[in-house]
């Protein structure tokens, strides 16, 4: 008789302390949302983390801000120099779900008016991408500076299925990679794009073999930060300075001017420098 005494009063005690279901809810949906995207340093290589697996890594207008706030805080820290941008659980991102398009009419809108897609990162950024990489999602590997893709990989716009039409960003981008008489086919049917046709017409970097790809994007980042970052970052905005991939070409030509005149320093120093014996020609930042 104690001990089922003891246990009703466990039991009571289990009841009156559990939290309401609401608050409960409450709490699992904003811990969630704070970790739809994750971010893992490795040395100089940031690693940004599109975290919705459950929903095919689909972007929402919460994701595309913390992105962008992530990459800023990327392009502000003097300890990193390259960021690598992938999709968690082997999907890079299936651009918008259907069931976010069906609950908000505008979430195109409210994704592209976060900013992310203006944005010129003063930083290279890796795209390893793995799965798919439909619709929004194709613009925002598009948007970084190389696409490291696994060789099952696909890109598509679906722009003809869903009857969304492609933003201007996403064609000039894949119009500066691609051409237009191509970027017209890939566009206007909405066809899916496998890894080897993209790398054969320029929209894609490099291929590597399915489920090496983020490992391989990181590697690839690494050998980027070790390259000295000045010159680097001023032959990068000098290149995009020619095309039309980003708009803001007074942004990108005040990074090259900077880049460059800081380069041009340190090349003196590292002269100075090797001439005295002090340090080797590699080991130049």
């Amino acid at each position: 008789a104690m001990i089922i005494n003891n246990s009703i009063r466990c039991y009571r005690r289990a009841i009156r302390d559990f939290p309401p279901l609401s608050k409960l809810f409450k709490t699992i949906s904003s811990r969630s949302l704070a970790t739809e995207v994750t971010i893992k340093y490795q040395g100089p290589v940031a690693c940004i983390g599109i975290n919705r697996p459950h929903m095919k890594n689909c972007l929402t207008p919460h994701i595309a801000a913390k992105l962008k706030e992530e990459i800023e805080f990327l392009e502000n820290n003097d300890n990193a120099s390259v960021g690598v941008l992938y999709g968690e659980r082997g999907t890079f991102s299936y651009g918008i779900h259907p069931n976010d398009l069906q609950t908000n009419s505008n979430i195109y809108e409210e994704i592209l008016n976060t900013g992310l897609f203006d944005k010129f990162p003063r930083k290279p950024i890796v795209a390893a991408v793995s799965g798919y990489a439909i619709g929004l999602a194709f613009d925002l590997a598009l948007w970084c500076d190389f696409r490291v893709t696994e060789d099952t990989a696909v890109l598509a716009s679906y722009a003809r299925n869903s009857g969304i039409p492609s933003n201007h960003r996403l064609i000039k981008r894949l119009v500066s990679c691609v051409g237009s008489h191509r970027a017209l086919d890939w566009l206007l049917s909405g066809r899916p794009v496998k890894a080897k046709e993209g790398l054969e017409a320029g929209a894609i970097t490099r291929i590597v073999a399915c489920g090496t790809g983020l490992g391989q994007a990181v590697n690839f980042a690494h050998s980027l930060a070790n390259m000295p970052q000045s010159s680097l970052r001023a032959d990068r905005a000098l290149i995009y300075s020619t095309t039309e991939k980003f708009e803001n070409k007074e942004e990108i030509h005040t990074e090259w001017q900077l880049n460059h005149q800081r380069a041009l320093m340190e090349v003196k120093d590292g002269i100075h420098i090797t001439k005295s014996g002090d340090v080797r020609h590699k080991e130049w930042k």
